[in-house]
This record gives structure tokens, C-alpha cells and sequence, in this order.
């Protein structure tokens, strides 16, 4: 069984003997948070971890009081606060050095002890969690505020000289993964944008810290701008949903396997697409959302972002859009991709994220397609016979077998966005908001505080899978989740009249007011969703308060947006660009 001693070198190999003896701490306090954290999962201590009320009962219990938690506070500003040369790092807290050496006479102690109903705690678990607030207290603002003292080492990458030089933005496509010096294959730590009010687990333990997996399960990029601001400003946010394809035809889903004639594989052909060559109609792609983004903003509308769902552009097409709304001074573009930059063939989302710089001056030219990351899908989509039947595309895939999507995943990987100073955004590819592992670990523990999911799928109802998952995420971490829909399989399905007719492209569920149908209403060509930004008050598990540093994406408003006339070719809205 591995021992405290043990463990701190398992995730520190490289560790000097005096950290690693506990005769002195380490000098990050995301370092420590490592630690702890990792110590008080793997014993189980944390889940004894309860605020004092006054009321405790004879069990087990870590009781935090009044005072353990002022210290933790007082010690974690004192040292975040501190001052320093340029360069140098905060000087490690007295306190903190007393806490870490408590350790060395129990560095030979099992890190798990399976204790009998009525043992005692054992004295560490003390020490370890109140290491771990500290910490945590430090950590404030760590990964939104680029002047952290804490997170220079990491914010170094992201120079002014590189951007305006038009160099490749390296830095950006290999934001950090971790804040800690940790052995990455065995944890990673990351900043936090929310704390669950709900269950009992490590993620209640922090407000400003996040423990993840290692690399190997899935890397997380937390992607600051070079030109970061510490202002938290997460006023009104706009966003334009645009369901493109409007129209799927049967023969978009192609079958290319087979297996005992039981299942097989399928690829989607985007015949709503121009073809390459067509650079004329791509044209008038790109300026029919533009269209629709003046159509708001003539509406007195705020358009910050536009999204487009799961599979509905090619990568030529994206870069060409982006380079458009770059002009537009929208704040950024999420769209899925059948391809990525390289020209290799899947399902991707893409994001060109406008709000890292100063101003689209800074982007022009090559440098735009240098700062999009793009991502691959983390699991198969499998269609079945309800589905096949639903979308009436038995002629296309037979009903005998089930179907999985024809993927290659090479790395499973989330990126993580610091928008406007304070919020956390990221987005997920249909499969992967259902499925637990990977992602969802990440997820949970960094808490996000606005989630987008691209799908291909039917109608976003209340009663459906897209809806069920999103709850859960809005539940814990209380993340705002948005799924969102291209219109093509909604008509479809109600081609079969099998089902109620709907037009809800998309759902909206925040904590605060629960779930949202967003509609497309007959003649719009998109949704204009308004948001938002309620500032909340959250608690640990040991009942420190974040002093509503924390805040939430809440439905305000939504209606319909129509392109103009001459704006939107026939062929546009059809499901097949070569009839």
C-alpha cells in the first residue's frame, strides 16, 4: 500500500530530498493542492469532511470550525497577496511550513487505513486539509486574472511579441494542461469555475482549484488570451443559432461495412455542402450568416457568438466563414467540422475564439487559422432501428443491423476558454455530453460556466436524452448547458408524422430557471438567444465561502431571425446543393 511518502514521489519523481522528507513545502501552492487533493480522494478522508454546526454526532468526522477556516483564508490571501520582485514567487507562509512538516513523522503511514466503525481519525487528515484550503484560498483568480503571481510561469507563453509577429500561435494550441508540476500522467490541476452545491466528493472541497486525470484519460487546454484582462465582466451575452443543414437527404448517411451482418459502419456525406470548387455558392454561405447577424444587430440585437451544430461545415468553409465574422467584431464562431485543418476526415468541433486578442487587427492574414482549435469527437455515434426508422433513412442504412459512426479517435482532448475575464466556456460533440468517461470528469471538476453541445439529432424536448444530461451537468457543477441541433433530422422526422411536429433546434438549462425550448420559428432561418450573467455565493464541503466570486449563464430572451430574401438562394435550404 502506497505511503504519504510514497505518493508525494509517485506524483513528484523529480522532487528534491527536502520536499520529499516534508523539511520544507513546495513553492506552488497548486503543488500542494495536488498533494492534498490526491491524498484526501485516495484515503476517503474528504467525504468526513463537515462544517461545524454545533449539532455533530458521534461519528467519524473532520469538523471544520470558525477558526480552521478564517486561518486557511487569512494565511491563502496573505501569501497570494504578497509582494515580489519580478520573477520571483511568493514566499511560502510560515503557517504552511509548519503544516507540511507535521508530516514527516507520519510519512510512513499507509495513505488508506480501513478504519472500524469507531476508530479515530487518524491526526493527518487534519494537517493535509488544511493544507489543502490554503491552497485553494491562494489559488483565487488563478487562470482568469493573467497578473496571478501564481500563474506567470504558465502566462509567459502567451506574449504580445509572438502574436503581432505573425509567428505560428504554438502557445495557444498548447494552452496549459495542468497549473502543477505534478507528474501530468498521473493527475493534472487546473483552475475552477464553479463549486457543486450538490453530493459529497472532492469537487466540494474547492473553490478555485480543480483536481483532473492525467493526460492519458483526456487533456484538458485551459486557454487564456496574451492580451488577458483581470476584469470580470460577464455581462449580457448574444448568441446567434444557426441550424444549418436545414434538409438531410437519406443518402447522407452512407453505409461502408459490415460485420456477421450484424452491425456495421456509416460515414455522413454533407451533400447540404458546395463542393470545393464552388466558390460561389460558398460565397453566398458565408454571406448568409453574415445577413443574419446584421438581421439581429438591426433588431438591436447583441451578437457576440455564433454557433452552428454538430457536422454542418467543412473545414474550407469554417476558415472561411471565420475569416468573414472577424470583420462582423463578434466575439467568436463554434461550429462542427467533418475534418480538421490537415485535411484528415471525422467529426470535430471548432472554435475561432476572436475574444483572445485585443482586436481583429491582430489576427489578420495567417495568423486567423493559427488561433482556431479544433478537437475530435471522444465517441461513436450508434444509429439503431428506432432511429433509422424515426429519420426515414432505411434506404440508406438497413434496419437488420446497428450502425456506428466511422471514426478513428486519436486523442481525446477539451478546451477550455476564459472569456471576458470570468467565465469559463467550452463544448462538447453530441456523444460525448452522454457518455460519463472521458470528459465528464473534467467537466464536473473544473465546472464550466457555460457548456455548448453540437449534435445531429431530433427535436432538443424536455423528455429526450439531450435534455436528461444537461440536467445533470446544470445539477453538478451547476454548469449553464446549451444543446443545439441542425433543423435537417427534425424534418425528417416530422416527414414521418410518427412523432409530434416540432421545430426546437435547440434547449437551454441553467441552474437558476431550469430547462428552455428553444423553437425555430416558421420563416426564421435562426435563433438569437440572450443570456444572462447571475452572480452566486458557494460553499465547500468544509463551509468556506467564495464571496460570490462565482456566476451563472441564465436564460433572458430568444426569437426568431430571418435572412433577407435575396440573401438565401433555394439551394441553400435544400438538402442537396447539386439538385
Amino acid at each position: 500500500m502506497l505511503t504519504i511518502r510514497e505518493t508525494f514521489r509517485l506524483l513528484f519523481p523529480d522532487a528534491s530530498r527536502e520536499l520529499s522528507s516534508f523539511s520544507e513545502p513546495p513553492v506552488l501552492p497548486a503543488d500542494i493542492f495536488a498533494f492534498a487533493a490526491f491524498v484526501l480522494e485516495a484515503s476517503g478522508a474528504y467525504h468526513h469532511v463537515v462544517p461545524d454546526t454545533g449539532e455533530q454526532g458521534p461519528e467519524r468526522q473532520i469538523v471544520v470550525d470558525a477558526n480552521v477556516r478564517a486561518r486557511a483564508v487569512s494565511t491563502g490571501r496573505a501569501w497570494r497577496q504578497s509582494s515580489v520582485s519580478p520573477g520571483s514567487l511568493p514566499k511560502v507562509p510560515q503557517h504552511v511550513h509548519e503544516l507540511w512538516r507535521q508530516l514527516a513523522p507520519v510519512s510512513r503511514e499507509p495513505v488508506f487505513q480501513a478504519l472500524s466503525p469507531h476508530a479515530d481519525i487518524p491526526g493527518w487528515w487534519w494537517t493535509v486539509l488544511e493544507l489543502l484550503m490554503i491552497a485553494d484560498e491562494t489559488s483565487r483568480d488563478l487562470g482568469f486574472d493573467p497578473k496571478n503571481v501564481f500563474y506567470q510561469p504558465i502566462a509567459e507563453a502567451f506574449t504580445e511579441g509572438d502574436v503581432i509577429s505573425g509567428r505560428e500561435f504554438r502557445r495557444i494550441q498548447r494552452a496549459p494542461a495542468t497549473v502543477s508540476t505534478a507528474d501530468p500522467s498521473v493527475l493534472c490541476v487546473l483552475p475552477k469555475s464553479r463549486t457543486p452545491s450538490v453530493g459529497c466528493t472532492m469537487r466540494s472541497l474547492s473553490h478555485h482549484l480543480a483536481l483532473l486525470p492525467g493526460q492519458g484519460a483526456v487533456r484538458a487546454r485551459w486557454v487564456m488570451s496574451p492580451f488577458g484582462t483581470s476584469e470580470r465582466r460577464p455581462h449580457g451575452l448574444g448568441l446567434l443559432l444557426v441550424p444549418f443543414p436545414y434538409q438531410i437527404v437519406p443518402e447522407a448517411f452512407v453505409g461502408i461495412g459490415d460485420h456477421d451482418g450484424k452491425w456495421g459502419c456509416f460515414d455522413v456525406d454533407q451533400t447540404w455542402l458546395p463542393k470545393h470548387s464552388e466558390t460561389e455558392r460558398r460565397r453566398v454561405f458565408v454571406d448568409f450568416v453574415r445577413n443574419l447577424i446584421q438581421k439581429a444587430r438591426a433588431a438591436d440585437k447583441q451578437i457576440d457568438g455564433v454557433v452552428l451544430p454538430e457536422l454542418s461545415l467543412d473545414f474550407p468553409l469554417f476558415r472561411q466563414l471565420a475569416r468573414a465574422l472577424a470583420e462582423e467584431k463578434v466575439d467568436f464562431l463554434i461550429s462542427g467540422l467533418s475534418s480538421d485543418r490537415e485535411g484528415r476526415r471525422g467529426n470535430f468541433v471548432a472554435i475561432a475564439p476572436f475574444f483572445l486578442f485585443e482586436s481583429s487587427d491582430k489576427i489578420t492574414g495567417s495568423g486567423l487559422e493559427q488561433v482556431f482549435l479544433i478537437r475530435e469527437k471522444h465517441h461513436r455515434w450508434k444509429i439503431t432501428e428506432p432511429q433509422i426508422k424515426a429519420y426515414g433513412i432505411d434506404s440508406a442504412l438497413s434496419i437488420t443491423r446497428n450502425w456506428w459512426e466511422h471514426l478513428n479517435i486519436l486523442g481525446r482532448s477539451l478546451d477550455l476558454f476564459v472569456y471576458r475575464g470570468g467565465t469559463s466556456l467550452t463544448t462538447l460533440i453530441c456523444e460525448d455530453l452522454a457518455r460519463v468517461d472521458p470528459c465528464q470528469a473534467v467537466l464536473r471538476s473544473v465546472g464550466p460556466n457555460l457548456v455548448i453541445a453540437l449534435l445531429m439529432d431530433g427535436p432538443q424536448l424536455e423528455g429526450r436524452w439531450p435534455a436528461r444530461y444537461a440536467t445533470v451537468l446544470a445539477e453538478d457543477p451547476g454548469s449553464s448547458v446549451l444543446t443545439f441541433t441542425s433543423l435537417g433530422l427534425i424534418e425528417r422526422q416530422n416527414a414521418s408524422k410518427a412523432f409530434p411536429q416540432s421545430s426546437s433546434v435547440a434547449l437551454w438549462k441553467d441552474e437558476a430557471n431550469g430547462v428552455r425550448r428553444l423553437e425555430l420559428p416558421r420563416n426564421a432561418d435562426a435563433i438569437y438567444l440572450a443570456l444572462t450573467a447571475d452572480q452566486k455565493t458557494e460553499h465547500t464541503l468544509d463551509g468556506r465561502s467564495d464571496d460570490a466570486y462565482s456566476h451563472r449563464w441564465v436564460y433572458a430572451d430568444h426569437m426568431g431571425i430571418a435572412a433577407d430574401p435575396q440573401a438565401k438562394p433555394s439551394w441553400l435550404l435544400s438538402a442537396r446543393v447539386d439538385q
